[in-house]
């Protein structure tokens, strides 16, 4: 499976959380990631191609899921190929980031246990 397959399963139709609260993914697809509005903002469309960019920040130890979002927002926006102001919504671009990490810990979690027999 790749990235974006598994950033659309991970995604969509799910809820995700940050300090900040509980955001609901109402579509990811190959081009778009589309959460519902919340108490304090309207609906919020991310380009999946920039949501790679933080994972991939996340991956290469760019950013850690301890970071706060907007320290995350200023290290990615440094190389992306998107406008810094697409980065806006650094509080659903870090959650997605803890979502993709907790993803990633349970499935080596799976792996090792698979490994041991269990």
């Amino acid at each position: 499976m790749n990235r974006v397959s598994e950033i659309i399963s991970l995604l969509n139709g799910k809820k995700i959380s940050h300090k900040r609260g509980t955001y609901h993914c109402d579509t990811a697809n190959q081009s778009v990631v589309v959460f519902s509005e919340t108490d304090t903002t309207g609906r919020v469309m991310l380009p999946t191609d920039m949501v790679l960019e933080w994972i991939q920040a996340y991956e290469f130890g760019i950013i850690k899921t301890e970071d706060k979002a907007r320290a995350m927002r200023l290290k990615v926006v440094d190389s992306s190929r998107w406008a810094p102001f697409q980065h806006g919504f650094e509080t659903h671009l870090a959650a997605i980031v803890a979502a993709w990490a907790a993803h990633k810990d349970s499935r080596k979690s799976v792996k090792a246990r698979r490994s041991r027999g269990k």
